[in-house]
């Protein structure tokens, strides 16, 4: 008997081979905080999640309202992993000017696709688009060290300014 064959990449049988390892967006992502802890010294372990919204999902230090966040965008096909600042317009922008100032270092940390920016209502953030992909458990890891990297790049940063 010959030996079977796997597929071609991108055939029929991979691509429905892959959809039925996909696993649903609330598995996902609460599947997350427990990969991002395992990869995060023991320091940076103990975020709290936020209860999840339907497509994204996150995760603080102390305040709510500056966390990181990883939001599945299936109308534009990405996930976004970010550091999002969403209190005070005044404190947010202080939190944005430093970011500002490092992000040379930050960059270099963590890639040049990170964009430093004023968002909307007064909100700001620091995030990544990643291309949407079948939530596999290989995206599943991939996107866990981009928000594990993430923390262990800003988290200190933030830790060692006196702000607001």
């Amino acid at each position: 008997m010959a030996p079977k064959r796997s597929a071609p990449k991108g055939s029929a049988s991979t691509e429905s081979a892959s959809k039925e390892s996909a696993m649903k967006t609330k598995d996902f992502l609460e599947t997350l905080p427990d990969l991002i802890r395992a990869q995060l010294p023991p320091e940076l372990g103990e975020f709290q999640v936020h209860p999840r919204v339907t497509s994204l999902t996150k995760f603080y230090y102390g305040r709510a309202t500056i966390h990181y966040e990883v939001a599945v965008q299936k109308r534009h096909q990405t996930v976004e992993v970010g550091l999002h600042f969403e209190g005070e317009p005044e404190s947010n922008f202080r939190h944005l000017e430093l970011l500002q100032s490092l992000s040379e270092d930050i960059r270099s940390s963590l890639g040049d696709a990170i964009e430093i920016e004023e968002w909307v209502r007064g909100w700001t953030r620091a995030y990544e688009l990643l291309p949407l992909e079948p939530l596999t458990d290989d995206f599943l890891v991939e996107v866990s060290f981009k928000v594990s990297g993430m923390i262990k790049a800003l988290e200190p940063l933030l830790r060692s300014e006196p702000l607001p």
